[in-house]
This record gives structure tokens, C-alpha cells and sequence, in this order.
């Protein structure tokens, strides 16, 4: 795909500005620290500007419905259209700048790849920010416990721990209390936090703040145990992440070894990599390859994903 050097220049300048434009609102996202107010801003955005109605309408959809919760259980101040110009703009340099080394139809895989890089960059931040809610369980199990102590009512305790804990736990908590406010009932705001957030340590302390609403109970006992219980829970998936997090890195840097080595080449000697990809026999060999590797990544991630 030999294109000239003007139309080069023209998409990539087009892509730069797409990139520049989702960069800027995702850095204004981020910007943006009391919830009511962005979230304010969000609709007037949406009512006054065409990317605001675009965005207004992509969420309507079902891809956009899911992306977008995506994007708020991976805590990314950014919108949907945001994500959706990231992944048009990266896969048309993918294409752009691969085609220009070899066959056409690696450049259209390599835009797939950027498509699903940039999902399991959203998914990747959705776990880290999972794991980081799941090590402020301890704490939050000791403030719960000890506002329930004082005499006070679920309600206030959960009010109490939304100001008391920082994100993303006090974010969670801020729409629990914002929800009760509303007159949703403490257990479907809690199941709603389950639903957001889920994972075994988060639907223990759940499942017993509801039993104790419902049948009563010692909840200020229940809630030390359980706090202790997740605190060694939490050491345990430290020392099993420090234990494969070898395996992990060795698995990743084999393949940027190997990708490395075939850029090498294709700089030794130029347009090697283009010939062999033009040709039947090296388009095997380099599927065969990508498919190796793919399955590799695959099997370490599953290797190393332990529940504990």
C-alpha cells in the first residue's frame, strides 16, 4: 500500500487532531473533582454542542451502554465518543504506518489489534481499580463497625465512610449515599455497589450488612471479624501477585523481544519484512508467529488470574 507522501500527511494530521481532541476532553474529565458538578456539565455539553448530541445519542446504544459502563467501573473521566475517536484515530495510524511496512492486510490486523488494545486498557484499569476498593474493605468494615458502635443507623455510617475514605472507595460509597438520599433502601443500594464493584470479599461484607438489617444480630462483632478476615485475605493476594508477577513480565518482554527482532531486521536490511509479508509462505510464518504469541499472553494471563 505505496500511498503519497501528501495523503500520508493529510490522515496522519486528521488522526493527530482526533487524538488531540480525545486527549483534551480526557484531561478535562480528570480535571473535573466534585462529581455533581461534572456531572452538570456533561448536560449542558450534551444539549449545546454536535459532539455533546453524538455522545448523547452513541450512549443510547447498545455498545454505547456498554462502553459507558465500562468506562464508570474502570473510573475514567472520559466519554463515550472520547474512546470511540481514541480507537478510529489509532486504528488509522495502524494502518497508515503498518501498511507502509508490510502487506495491506497486516495493517487491517493491526487496527483490530489497537481496538482490542484499547478495551483491555479500559478492562485492565476496571480490575486495577477493583483491586485497589477491595484493599479499602478492611477500612471500610472498621469505619462501618465503629459508626454502628456509636448507636448511629446504616445510613449515616455509609455517609460517614464515603467522607472518611478515599477513592475509589469514598466515590462508591458517595453514590450509595447519594442513592439512600434519593430513598432507595439500604439493601438495593448496597446490592447496587455489589453489582458496580464485584467480588467475593465485597459480597461477604454486603451479604451481612443485609442479614443483620433484616434478621438483626451482633453487626459490630460481625464487622471486626470480617475486617480482620479481609485483611489477611488482602496480604494473601499481595503475596500471590508478587509470587507471578515474574511470569508475567517474562511472558511480555519475550514478545517485545521478539517484535524488536523482526523490526531489527526490516532495518538491516529495508523492505525484508514487506517481501516476506507479500509472499504466501511468509504470511504463514507471521500469522503463526502472532497467533503464538497471542496464545501465550492468553495462557499466562489465565495461569497467573487466582482467586483467593
Amino acid at each position: 500500500m505505496n500511498l503519497p507522501l501528501p495523503v500520508i500527511l493529510l490522515i496522519l494530521a486528521l488522526t493527530l487532531t482526533l487524538a488531540t481532541w480525545g486527549i483534551g476532553d480526557l484531561l478535562a474529565g480528570w480535571g473535573q473533582r466534585r462529581r455533581l458538578v461534572a456531572r452538570s456539565e456533561l448536560v449542558t455539553d450534551t444539549r449545546s454542542t454536535l459532539m455533546g448530541r453524538f455522545d448523547s445519542a452513541l450512549r443510547r446504544t447498545a455498545l454505547g451502554k456498554a462502553l459507558e459502563r465500562r468506562l464508570v467501573a474502570s473510573g475514567m473521566k472520559m466519554r463515550v465518543s472520547t474512546l470511540l475517536v481514541i480507537m478510529v484515530g489509532g486504528g488509522l495510524s495502524a494502518i497508515i504506518l503498518i501498511g507502509q511496512w508490510v502487506a495491506p492486510v497486516f495493517g487491517l490486523a493491526a487496527a483490530i489489534g489497537v481496538g482490542f488494545g484499547v478495551l483491555s486498557y479500559v478492562r485492565r484499569r476496571e480490575e486495577r481499580r477493583k483491586e485497589e476498593f477491595i484493599a479499602q474493605l478492611p477500612e471500610l468494615a472498621r469505619v462501618l463497625s465503629n459508626a454502628t458502635h456509636a448507636g448511629l443507623v446504616m445510613r449515616t455510617a455509609i455517609e460517614i465512610a464515603a467522607d472518611e475514605l478515599a477513592d475509589p472507595a469514598g466515590e462508591e460509597l458517595r453514590k450509595t449515599a447519594d442513592a439512600l438520599r434519593l430513598g432507595q433502601s439500604v439493601e438495593d443500594a448496597l446490592r447496587d455497589l455489589g453489582h458496580r464493584l464485584p467480588s467475593r470479599e465485597l459480597g461477604v461484607l454486603i451479604s451481612t450488612l443485609v442479614v443483620s438489617a433484616r434478621a438483626g444480630g451482633s453487626l459490630v462483632t460481625a464487622l471486626r471479624t470480617i475486617a480482620g478476615t479481609l485483611e489477611e485475605r488482602k496480604e494473601t493476594r499481595r503475596e500471590v501477585k508478587t509470587i507471578m508477577g515474574e511470569a508475567v513480565v517474562t511472558n511480555w518482554a519475550i514478545g517485545i523481544m521478539s517484535i524488536l527482532g523482526v523490526v531489527m531486521i526490516n532495518l538491516i536490511q529495508p523492505g525484508a519484512l514487506r517481501t516476506m509479508s507479500e509472499n504466501f509462505i511468509g504470511q504463514v510464518i507471521l500469522a503463526v508467529a502472532a497467533a503464538l504469541f497471542i496464545t501465550g499472553v492468553f495462557i499466562i494471563s489465565r495461569i497467573t488470574r487466582i482467586d483467593v
